[in-house]
């Protein structure tokens, strides 16, 4: 009798060790693209058009499925500004627009360290892109492709260098600049970035001091006053040669645009899923998350996997 009480104790004990091991089971997941015309699938990556619909297969059987996305739209940008001169023979080469992606911007608070900064970096000229009026009262409008500078930072900058004093310094306007920011599939608007958010200010070489920084509606000053229309007053015959700079705080150029979608619940412990279907309608990229658990009383385990998709238009 107490051999056969051992016996059925191992027994016992052998069955709720299969239970538990049973209990305590490590999910077993994957997900594969099933090939499909006009599909490119390779180990990295899988291409499809706009409007393909494809079919993930799922093996193993894990109790819960759920996916969701990143969805990344690359953008492109355009530095966007009007100018007009006024007053003078001599206007020619008398304004330079630069642009820069290391420049870190001004303290506006140390004259010999901003004009230092100022005067020793390698700038950008982009005059020859930004469309100068060669008369005088004339507007002339700039658009100048930003896109090499995706994903960093730039800072533009006016320069303002009269050439002779035996002729009235020219007066110069800039109208309505801003960094328009546009999806690449559409040129759908992304964002606009406007003068009065990059934060411009003067800085005159000749002042020597703080009020290098100051903005007033004078002769030979850089008024930010109205960022839609920023603009330097003429000076007189024989006046001292201007010297004067407008530069802007660091501006974000944008990668593009990243959207999460919501979690799609696509199995759980009532049903059976082999495969699922979803259309995909956007061009871009996605990074697919596939997230699958089991999940009881005493233990849980997931795992993600992951599919990389390109959607052209």
């Amino acid at each position: 009798m107490k051999i056969k009480y051992i016996l059925f104790s191992f027994s016992l004990l052998a069955l709720f060790s299969s239970c538990e091991n049973e209990l305590m089971q490590e999910v077993s997941f994957d997900v594969a693209v099933a090939p499909a015309e006009g599909l490119t699938i390779t180990d990295t990556l899988i291409t499809a058009t706009k409007g393909s619909t494809l079919s993930f297969n799922f093996s193993g059987e894990p109790d819960f499925i759920s996916m969701s996305y990143e969805h990344f739209t690359p953008s492109y940008s355009e530095l966007i500004f009007s100018t007009m001169v006024a007053w003078g023979t001599h206007f020619e080469n008398t304004l330079s627009v630069y642009v820069s992606d290391e420049f870190q911007g001004l303290a506006l608070n140390d004259f010999k360290l901003d004009s230092a900064a100022i005067t020793s970096h390698t700038w950008t000229n982009i005059s020859a892109l930004s469309n100068l009026p060669t008369t005088v009262n004339t507007k002339k409008q700039a658009i100048i492709d930003m896109t090499q500078y995706r994903g960093k930072n730039v800072v533009i900058a006016f320069h303002y260098h009269p050439v002779t004093s035996d002729d009235l310094q020219p007066a110069w306007q800039i109208f309505d600049l801003n960094l328009k920011n546009s999806l690449v599939p559409d040129s759908s608007l992304m964002s606009t970035n406007l003068a009065a958010t990059m934060g411009f200010s003067p800085f005159d070489i000749l002042r020597g001091d703080t009020t290098a920084y100051k903005s007033e509606p004078v002769a030979g000053v850089w008024s930010v006053n109205n960022p839609a229309l920023m603009e330097i007053k003429r000076s007189s015959r024989y006046a001292a040669l201007n010297n004067d700079w407008l530069i802007s705080k660091p501006v974000a150029v944008p990668l593009g645009k990243t959207e999460n979608s919501q979690v799609f619940p696509l199995k759980n412990t009532s049903n059976y899923l082999e495969s699922y279907k979803y259309k995909f309608d956007k061009p871009g990229e996605y990074l697919i998350s596939f997230k699958a658990s089991n999940v009881n009383y005493q233990s849980k385990s997931s795992v993600v996997r992951t599919v990389k998709l390109l959607i052209t238009k």
